[in-house]
């Protein structure tokens, strides 16, 4: 295969690119903030409902409050409290 040489930008080109690809970035994060799911993390839950360590361990395993596991810590989704809290 032949190494192909692209010719140097020029500093208008140059720029011009970078703000483009800032502007399709920027677009991104504005869309994805509008549909950003958000989790309390265990410590949150428990301030939230008053409860020790070992009650959210029990709710957990007893399968009543959903949750996400990254790695070691434990994530719960907002809007199951919001809609719960709504009923």
């Amino acid at each position: 295969m032949k190494n192909q040489s692209h010719p140097p930008f020029h500093h208008d080109e140059l720029m011009n690119i970078i703000i483009e690809i800032f502007s399709e970035i920027l677009l991104t994060l504005e869309k994805s903030k509008n549909n950003e799911v958000q989790y309390y993390d265990s410590a949150d839950v428990k301030r939230l409902l008053n409860i020790s360590d070992s009650t959210l361990f029990r709710i957990r395993k007893s399968q009543k409050i959903p949750y996400v596991r990254i790695g070691r810590k434990i994530f719960y989704p907002k809007s199951f409290f919001t809609a719960t809290l709504r009923k």
